[in-house]
């Protein structure tokens, strides 16, 4: 069997540049690894073994069709794209990274599953064909191949890798449980605001390389969602609000879907804070690390 932890990731910086003929958009951002995980499990199905059998601890996943999850669609976009014959596996995924949060999820499993495969039929192919194959699965994908910190641009899929070795922020995510934004529902309300506006990163990347301490990266935080989702689900704004009160200077989206984070040590007594403003009964809310690479090495487990 193989285990494999895959991460999350946060978009430290957003901008919507455009919409694009093929009915994306044109983005640029700065996307960040981060030491949240799901657990992808492998191991051989000796019972059918030309086919995936896939179970998940998340019950409205499991509720899904096969055909529409991620890991599986990787699973057979694997198989097309090389024209090895398929090997029968059983894949279990343990999900920690909240789903339809702007966390990548999904993206990040998939990523994982194709990196797996790579792996298990001794198909050798290159960081490049990957990369292609993974973005025929989402934007987000070909990000978690390598993980770290990245510039990203064109619709997600053409990455410049930024190496930060010293770059160590904690973070507290916060996902309101009532609050389910979907990736497609968020592009659809910035379109029609029809506001757009080229923004740079390079203040940014600049800090993120030369600070030492969050004061110094806060200021150059963004994410173009905001202006539109904030309005859309007000509890969203009350939500910066407590965070801002407890000390977080600039609360951000981390991405499309309605989870805040915020640059903060974890401490007891942060820890002891946040709980009391964000219960368990109405927040998700996970404590994480900046994380320096991508999914965590395939290793055999016996």
């Amino acid at each position: 069997m193989l285990c494999v932890n895959t991460p999350a990731k946060v978009n430290l910086f957003l901008n919507i540049r455009g919409p694009r003929e093929d009915g994306y958009h044109d983005l640029c951002m700065i996307m960040q690894a981060i030491t949240l995980f799901d657990t992808l499990s492998v191991w051989p199905n000796m019972e059918n073994k030309q086919q995936l059998t896939l179970t998940c601890d998340h019950p409205a996943l499991m509720q899904e069709d096969l055909a529409d999850n991620l890991v599986a669609k990787a699973y057979e976009l694997f198989f097309k794209w090389t024209e090895l014959p398929k090997l029968g596996l059983t894949v279990h995924l343990e999900k920690k990274i909240p789903v339809r949060a702007g966390l990548g999820g999904g993206s990040s499993d998939a990523a994982a599953m194709l990196q797996v495969l790579n792996e298990l039929t001794c198909a050798n192919l290159s960081y490049e064909e990957l990369r292609q194959m993974a973005t025929h699965l989402g934007s987000d994908v070909p990000f978690f191949l390598t993980g770290g910190t990245a510039l990203a641009k064109g619709r997600g899929e053409q990455l410049e890798p930024v190496y930060l070795p010293e770059l160590s922020l904690s973070l507290a995510i916060i996902k309101p449980r009532e609050i389910d934004v979907s990736t497609v529902a968020a592009y659809k309300s910035y379109r029609q605001q029809g506001h757009y506006e080229i923004r740079s990163p390079e203040k940014l990347l600049h800090a993120l390389g030369n600070a030492r301490i969050a004061t110094e990266i806060e200021a150059f935080l963004w994410n173009d969602f905001e202006s539109v989702l904030f309005e859309a689900y007000p509890a969203l704004a009350r939500y910066v609000a407590q965070m801002q009160t407890l000390g977080i200077s600039r609360p951000l989206m981390a991405g499309s879907g309605p989870t805040l984070v915020g640059l903060i040590e974890e401490t007891p007594e942060n820890r002891r804070i946040l709980a009391e403003y964000f219960p368990d009964s109405d927040f998700e809310v996970f404590w994480a690390c900046t994380h320096p690479a991508g999914m965590m090495p395939v290793v055999p487990v016996m």
